[in-house]
């Protein structure tokens, strides 16, 4: 039991959860452990790649040294230390309704890409970022 869940995501085991905050939950165990190293991405939506090595979420940029007015998809090492801003952007824009829209990154199922909304124009628009941009 966590008193307090964001945005969890299942990894390919079928067993841990990965949580906002750089958190990963054992689903037999109830325990939790952080992954070392990395910055407090907020209160993102992260997912797991299939093999369960990279972690994406979204993050405003200044949770990374950017403008806090735009957004960011980043990829992170499982291990911790290291990550890398695949593309950040003005997501103020595209479909309006009561609730903010979000880029909600996810893995392809081949792991080879990350999908994401941007609402960045009049739209919101699907991205694809391709493997090179985040290995």
């Amino acid at each position: 039991m966590h008193p307090k869940w964001g945005h969890p995501a299942w990894q390919s085991d079928s067993r841990t959860i990965v949580e906002a905050g750089n958190l990963l939950f054992d689903s037999d165990t109830g325990r939790s452990r952080k992954i070392p190293e990395l910055p407090y991405f907020g209160s993102g939506h992260p997912s797991a790649s299939p093999d369960s090595t990279l972690l994406v979420t979204d993050t405003t940029m200044d949770r990374v040294g950017g403008n806090p007015k735009e957004w960011g998809i980043v990829v992170a090492d499982m291990r911790g230390t290291n990550f890398v801003v695949v593309h950040h952007f003005d997501n103020s824009r595209g479909a309006h309704s009561w609730r903010s829209s979000h880029p909600h990154p996810v893995f392809s199922a081949d792991g080879r890409r990350i999908y994401f909304n941007v609402s960045s124009g009049p739209w919101t628009q699907l991205f694809v970022a391709a493997q090179e941009k985040f290995q």
